[in-house]
């Protein structure tokens, strides 16, 4: 042992190896950072695609392999799509959009509520504190909401940047499920046969846990939706069609969507039937989302997309970070996928070291040359 080898503790390189890996890593996520910034109007589209495609494909590949052709498969699915979508925006928007006007004006009811409890109730706050406090809050959300939608275009250039990245979308996700086999032959011709072969797996893990993740998300927000629509159904709470919206489109949240539509349900009923109802709302909202958690979520995304609460909060909070609100939306998504591939390389790794050496004798005599099984 040399005296270099002596002079420096073993742990002490073990923590440096660490630390400027640590270092590299978090350059490359600055990097990727900045790289998304300003290729929102790119990345995004992309995204939004894929998440697409994981529905879409399904039924367009189901068509292919009883004989329709790729093109006219595409067609079929993409036309169903649109027709669903369609019925539901004919059926729902024409009242939903009177009941949010209504909304706005039961949430701000709510609120004045509330300040009067916190005036009159158990805490016997001030009316100077009570407005202090809701100006404090209102700066902050106004602080956060300006940091988050910081970079945004406005006025006409948002909306042509809106349309484009909707026509975008269309057109991706529309080659994704016509030419999703082709792409995926032409990106693995990049590599060579070992590293393709590889890439492949890798990527039927990523893309099972990435759909897994839109499916299983779609439904569960369908779920509570339901269950939430009948429990005000019960109590009379007005204004059920919106909030159910609100529910299903805070499922792709996760944890923040929850809090956020349950608060609404909240402070419509308060209004409406009072602090009992209030609280019984906020009693269903939490059986809900239990129910969601312990059983419908173990039952429809399974073992490869399943996070602790912790991994999903703090992915939300750094996805917030550095991509204000649409890192948030893609943040859950991201470290599902993220986890999948370290799944597959970790059996890989596993398989790799159980497997006999090179030349080694099995059991039953046979001999292990260049990998392959062959006989004595």
């Amino acid at each position: 042992m040399t005296s270099s080898e002596t002079a420096v503790p073993r742990w002490l390189v073990t923590a440096a190896a660490y630390g400027w890996r640590f270092l590299v890593l978090s350059g490359a996520a600055y990097v990727l950072a900045l790289a998304f910034g300003r290729l929102q109007v790119v990345i995004v589209p992309i995204v939004a695609a894929l998440f697409l495609s994981t529905i879409l494909g399904p039924p367009a590949a189901w068509l292919r392999r009883h004989g329709v052709p790729p093109l006219a498969a595409t067609w079929l699915v993409f036309l169903a799509a649109i027709g669903v979508v369609a019925a539901v925006v004919a059926g729902l928007v024409p009242g939903i959009s009177n009941e949010f006007h209504a909304l706005g004006s039961e949430l701000s009811k709510g609120v004045k509520k509330v300040e009067r409890w916190l005036e009159t109730g158990p805490f016997h706050l001030s009316r100077h504190q009570v407005d202090s406090y809701v100006t404090k809050l209102r700066n902050e959300i106004g602080s956060n909401g300006t940091k988050i939608v910081h970079g945004a275009l406005s006025g006409l250039s948002l909306v042509l940047e809106l349309v484009a990245a909707a026509l975008l979308t269309l057109v991706l996700t529309f080659f994704f499920v016509k030419d999703s086999e082709d792409i995926g032959r032409w990106f693995l011709g990049l590599f060579d046969a070992r590293r393709a072969d590889d890439l492949r797996h890798v990527g039927r893990d990523a893309w099972s846990a990435l759909g897994g993740y839109v499916r299983g998300t779609a439904i569960n927000g369908l779920v509570n939706s339901v269950l939430l629509t009948a429990g005000l159904l019960g109590l009379g709470v007005p204004l059920v069609a919106p909030i159910a919206v609100l529910t299903f489109i805070g499922s792709f949240l996760p944890l923040v969507g929850a809090i956020g539509s349950g608060l609404v349900a909240a402070l419509v009923a308060l209004v409406s039937k009072g602090f009992v109802a209030a609280l019984v709302v906020v009693g269903l909202t939490v059986v809900i989302h239990n129910v969601e958690g312990y059983l419908v979520g173990p039952l429809v995304l399974g073992r490869a997309v399943r996070l602790h609460p912790v991994v999903i909060l703090l992915s939300l909070t750094i996805g917030t970070i550095l991509g204000g609100i649409i890192g948030a939306f893609l943040a859950v998504p991201a470290v599902a996928v993220a986890l999948a591939v370290n799944e597959h390389y970790r059996l890989a790794r596993r398989a790799a070291a159980t497997q006999p050496p090179v030349g080694s004798t099995t059991e039953d005599g046979a001999a292990l040359v260049s990998g392959d099984l062959t006989s004595p």
